[in-house]
């Protein structure tokens, strides 16, 4: 995996709102705590994105969400 696509993952909404989602660059687990901005502009289920700073590494990276 290239840095160019661990700057976005998948991940269902639920799993995401649980804290079961691990930050692609250091497995660090994320959550809707760490979220930096919603990204409600898509249709069909706003908010289709988040973008996500890790607590642990700093990085910024982008949760899609699945259907």
């Amino acid at each position: 995996m290239t840095e160019g696509t661990k700057r976005r993952i998948e991940a269902h909404r639920a799993d995401f709102l649980a804290y079961a989602v691990r930050c692609p660059f250091d497995g660090t687990v994320v959550g809707p705590r760490f979220v930096t901005r919603e990204h409600a502009d898509v249709p069909p289920d706003p908010p289709y994105a988040a973008t996500v700073r890790c607590p642990k590494d700093r990085e910024l990276f982008e949760v899609v969400f699945r259907r």
